[in-house]
């Protein structure tokens, strides 16, 4: 997209407020990077609350970020969300500074970061507690698992 497609496209204080709020702009690029998203498709990415981004969604249509549409998916047709012109200069400003890849690599960092902590807690805590089989065991080591899986051996 040239700089006259930029220009034609300028956000005004409303946009660059919504802009500003957690998981917006994030949401703008992850959209502009599969062309479309439904709502669950955000939900199972991004690191933020099904409300959140409900909220955005609803917001960043009414400010003119992307559009919601029906989108045939297999045999029933999705709501989606396609990014508007403005959306697109927005992504693809986005594109040019990196943030794409940047919130791919913060995902992965924040997620491997969540699986640590939980595996400390699982390593350092008693095989026997009742709330140790509520930690979500997704990417632990085997040792971790095995540990997780005792409390209910030993019973």
């Amino acid at each position: 997209m040239g700089d006259n497609d930029r220009d034609t496209h300028q956000i005004d204080e409303a946009v660059a407020d919504l802009l500003q709020k957690k998981g917006t702009l994030e949401m703008v690029v992850e959209i502009g990077e599969h062309g479309s998203q439904r709502h669950t498709d955000l939900r199972e990415e991004l690191l933020l609350s099904s409300s959140t981004i409900q909220q955005r969604l609803k917001d960043g249509k009414k400010q003119g970020l992307w559009e919601q549409l029906l989108e045939e998916r297999g045999d029933i047709a999705a709501k989606v969300y396609r990014l508007t012109p403005l959306g697109n200069v927005i992504y693809d400003i986005a594109v040019d500074l990196e943030l794409n890849q940047l919130y791919r690599s913060k995902r992965g960092i924040i997620r491997a970061i969540d699986n640590r902590e939980r595996r400390v807690i699982v390593d350092s805590s008693p095989s026997d507690v009742e709330w140790l089989s509520e930690i979500k065991m997704e990417e632990h080591n085997l040792h971790s698992v095995q540990k997780f899986l005792q409390q209910f051996v030993d019973k």
